[in-house]
């Protein structure tokens, strides 16, 4: 196989899972000398949240080493094809596959990452291009990626006018932040529970023992809900910060990761602001096990971040 050929890198999932993965055949490609072409289609028919594209456009733009380019594919499934996948996991499957063939004109070989610990070191002896299928959640792969230049913080190419408020107003080095995973779809998925209220009070007594805190804020996908079910464990002393309907994936994210510190919920999303913070000089409190299930266990997370029982608060790491 030519080397100049190009890895294809399939993405699927929320912005967290799509960030992992792009740090998977980013590094790969930067490895190899390679250009890096990104698949979206998978997204509107496996993430659970309503993506329906690429959620790092906002982003700005990656510039692989030497020049090469990351292309994204602009090929999306139909809405009509998109609505029978949500009915049927058959015809999801089967649209999927379909793009793996035609994903690929250069008849790559394919990388199928499993769940078991041998799947990264496998990644990691890939010496030829090939398509990537996978959700590659391993920091030392992103840890690689970043030694390659793929980004250590994320930075928006276009910067909304609520957002350049938000900063004129808000202390955010001096303020850590607490992320809440309480929508419907979390209530019921139980090989990824959320962390208990004992897991935050102790994650704020680690952080303000390391630094000044200022401020403390609250964000997540359902303000109320969070306000119900622990409110009267913060008191006034705890502000909430709503973001507009219209901001996307990207900008939030942004916003997350613009704090001196936070506290994760058990969310790759969360685990990419809290990438942005380390890389800051902030503090990261992250909750473990990530996994109460049989796929895949607790991350590698990088060794400074504070590990904390999600169910006991008690320090793991």
């Amino acid at each position: 196989m030519d080397i100049q050929s190009p890895v294809v890198l399939k993405l699927e999932g929320g912005l967290g899972n799509q960030l992992f993965e792009l740090a998977a055949g980013y590094y790969l490609a930067a490895k190899l000398d390679s250009e890096l072409h990104l698949d979206q289609y998978s997204i509107p028919l496996t993430t659970v949240h309503g993506e329906t594209g690429c959620g790092f456009e906002p982003f700005g733009a990656l510039q692989l080493p030497n020049s090469r380019s990351v292309r994204l594919l602009p090929e999306l499934p139909s809405s009509f094809i998109i609505n029978l996948a949500k009915r049927s996991t058959f015809i999801k499957r089967s649209a999927i596959k379909m793009r793996l063939f035609r994903s690929n004109p250069n008849k790559l070989k394919l990388f199928l990452e499993s769940n078991e610990a041998r799947s990264t070191a496998e990644f990691f002896e890939i010496d030829t291009p090939m398509k990537l299928h996978g959700n590659f959640q391993s920091w030392e792969i992103v840890e690689r990626a970043a030694q390659c230049g793929f980004p250590r913080i994320f930075r928006l190419r276009n910067t909304p006018q609520w957002i350049i408020e938000l900063e004129n107003t808000v202390d955010f080095k001096n303020s850590i932040v607490l992320h809440f995973r309480v929508g419907d779809d979390t209530r019921t998925n139980h090989n990824f529970r959320q962390p208990e209220i004992g897991y935050y009070l102790e994650a704020l007594r680690i952080i303000k023992s390391k630094r000044k805190v200022s401020n403390i804020y609250i964000l997540s996908d359902d303000i109320p809900r969070v306000k119900e079910m622990y409110g009267d464990k913060f008191g006034e002393d705890f502000h909430y910060l709503e973001m507009p309907n219209e901001s996307s994936a990207g900008d939030r994210l942004y916003v997350l990761s613009l704090f001196g510190g936070i506290v994760c919920a058990n969310s790759t999303f969360c685990g990419w602001a809290a990438w942005s913070i380390y890389n800051s000089g902030g503090e990261v409190v992250v909750p473990v096990p990530y996994s109460d299930g049989p796929v895949l266990g607790s991350r590698d997370f990088p060794s400074k971040w504070h590990q904390l029982d999600k169910n006991l608060g008690t320090i793991v790491a």
